[in-house]
């Protein structure tokens, strides 16, 4: 993923999903089956994905209070709300052509944008330009060689557009 200004998104030290200093070093994430997926209806099944930190099996991009940040499944003591958090619908073309917004599962309405800090989270959708930029993304280096449920699940890249 790379924010606005080309800058790379990384997972911190702290394992917050945050902007880096720089255009190097994106963290890659795996799309995986949604974590969530018996809580989806069916019709929203194909697109409800879920990101495992492509280096570390089990670490999954979720949202905690609002920001999103790298956690280990294993280490939760509501693995539903785990499941919730970590559980993404993927739009293609929402705000723009040839881009994704990622919704929240358990906060509809809520997608993935980078915030003026640098650290991404889950915001109210808002109808104005600023929006629709810091919440649209382009995926690169998409593997096609597996899928599952209708969807293609592999190792992606994901890429802000301005």
């Amino acid at each position: 993923m790379y924010g606005r200004t080309g800058r790379a998104v990384q997972v911190s030290s702290s394992d917050e999903v945050v902007l880096s200093a720089d255009v190097q070093g994106a963290t890659t994430f795996q799309l995986v089956e949604c974590r969530a997926r018996d809580t989806v209806s069916e019709a929203l099944r194909p697109r409800c994905v879920s990101m495992m930190d492509a280096n570390r099996t089990d670490w999954y991009v979720r949202h905690r209070d609002y920001y999103l940040r790298v956690d280990p499944e294993y280490n939760t003591d509501d693995r539903p709300l785990f499941e919730l958090d970590s559980s993404f619908i993927m739009h293609s073309d929402t705000f723009y052509a040839d881009h994704y917004a990622l919704e929240s599962l358990n906060h509809r309405n809520l997608y993935i944008m980078t915030h003026d800090d640098g650290r991404l989270a889950i915001v109210q959708r808002n109808n104005i330009a600023d929006y629709y930029d810091a919440a649209s993304f382009r995926v690169y280096d998409y593997n096609t060689s597996s899928t599952f449920f209708g969807f293609v699940y592999d190792t992606v890249q994901i890429c802000r557009q301005f």
